[in-house]
């Protein structure tokens, strides 16, 4: 193999090229050039499709690439984004680069179609399956379905099982991929941080010293977005820090990405962020090589903590003033869940779909449906009782994944996932399309790690 080619393996293959990608993607967003460099983080891996075989590389760009989406011209009744996305000069080079992609990954697939290994079948994939046949179903036989229910779900359905399909045929499973794997993500929490960092020295406005939670936005999402994807991907860091060397770096940026979540401003967020930092913080007192040391971590922690809410007490208010101010308010999510409600009474069989949600002209927004603020509810309102049990057959086989013979990965990813989906009960993160990236590629990660610990075929 030439020596150009073996270099070129190494560093798509390596801990720079996810780097690089968070690094094109970080300046897109806060530059305001996030088309030129969604383009060249595409172009970036085409290369890799040529001369690596292994799919690896693809996963940080994967799960980046709608972070490059700048706030722009954002506001909240317009988002702009047909004004900045749907034009000639935009939409040109991106399907010239989309079709060169998609050549480089077809001959990649083919390429390496003889180390290709195809899930396993079993319960875990069938209930991917079922789920994805029951979002597809969304809205049959109401009297107002649409194609874009079916083009809505056929979205989720390809960032969901597409990726992880992919990513499960075409990514070799050895002992150091779920680490890889961990860290990106880890690499998606630090880039949201920075993002939301570059938004406070921007764009957030305050008011009295006080933080305007409106202001609070990053183009690709809002302040309960950005904080719900944050308290997601809070656990990952902790999951270094719990066994890993220099695991004290992990810790303190964990701590920093849950101090991220208060800047979010998403009293949601807040909330499960706060569960998932003590089951975690649990977990690294009592668990891992590094407990000991944990210990006094968090021993510190509390003392520290306690010294700052006394010397900033002032500034701590001021920092959580809005979520004092709404407190446990339902911000009208009543409302909204009895129109799901309703929505599922009128079509109980396959719900009413994912566009049968609006009530007022205010509330259509391009595209995306308006979404129901509660997982539950919205599959109920959406696709009635087949994608209800659809999902709940694909939610038993994700916790037995989760729980049945545990290791430190599954725990931690295990409680990430259980805060999207405490998180996703008041609000719509669930049913958006780039968490959806992740939860497939953390479902394959949990999947390969039990395959190595347990050495099953």
């Amino acid at each position: 193999m030439p020596a150009w080619k073996t270099a070129m393996q190494r560093f798509y293959g390596g801990a720079w090229y996810p780097v690089c990608a968070v690094c094109i993607v970080l300046i897109g967003h806060a530059t305001g050039w996030d088309v030129p460099m969604l383009i060249l983080l595409l172009l970036s891996m085409i290369p890799a499709l040529l001369v690596c075989r292994d799919i690896r590389f693809a996963a940080m760009p994967v799960l980046a690439s709608i972070f490059t989406v700048s706030a722009g011209d954002y506001s909240p009744d317009n988002t702009g984004y047909e004004e900045r996305f749907l034009t000639p000069a935009v939409l040109i080079p991106a399907v010239i680069v989309a079709i060169l992609f998609l050549a480089a990954l077809v001959l990649f697939c083919v390429q390496n179609r003889k180390d290709a290994q195809l899930p396993p079948k079993n319960a875990m994939l069938w209930g991917a399956v079922v789920f994805c046949v029951g979002l597809l179903a969304n809205g049959l036989f109401s009297r107002n379905y649409t194609p874009k229910n079916l083009l809505f779900a056929a979205l989720i359905v390809v960032t969901y099982f597409g990726v992880y399909l992919l990513f499960a045929c075409y990514l070799k499973k050895s002992p150091a991929t779920p680490d890889y794997l961990m860290y990106c993500f880890l690499l998606a929490g630090a880039l949201i941080c920075a993002e939301l960092l570059w938004a406070y020295a921007t764009r957030v406005q305050f008011v009295d010293g006080e933080i305007v939670k409106g202001s609070v936005v990053l183009g690709w999402g809002v302040w309960t977005t950005v904080g719900g994807m944050l308290a997601f991907l809070l656990p990952v860091s902790f999951y270094f820090a719990a066994s890993h060397k220099h695991g004290w770096i992990a810790y303190l940026f964990g701590l920093f990405e849950f101090f991220c979540i208060l800047l979010s401003q998403s009293r949601g967020a807040l909330l499960f962020g706060a569960a998932a930092l003590s089951l975690c913080l649990l977990y690294l007192m009592c668990k891992g090589e590094n407990r000991k040391k944990n210990r006094i971590y968090t021993l510190c922690l509390v003392g520290v903590g306690l010294i700052g809410v006394i010397l900033l007490r002032d500034k701590l208010l001021g920092l959580l003033n809005n979520f004092l101010e709404f407190g446990f308010a339902d911000n009208g999510r009543f409302e909204i869940w009895q129109i799901g409600w309703n929505h599922f009474l009128e079509n109980p069989l396959f719900g009413s779909g994912f566009y049968d949600s609006y009530t007022t002209v205010e509330w259509e927004r391009g595209f995306d449906p308006y979404l129901y603020h509660n997982t539950l509810i919205q599959l109920l309102g959406a696709c009635g009782m087949v994608g209800f049990f659809a999902y709940a057959f694909h939610r038993v086989q994700t916790v037995r994944l989760v729980i049945k013979r545990p290791t430190p990965c599954k725990i931690f990813l295990g409680i990430a996932l259980l805060t999207l989906l405490g998180y996703s009960l008041l609000d719509v993160l669930f049913f958006k399309l780039y968490p959806t990236f992740f939860y497939g590629l953390m479902l394959l990660c949990m999947q390969i790690d039990e395959t190595i610990k347990y050495k099953r075929v």
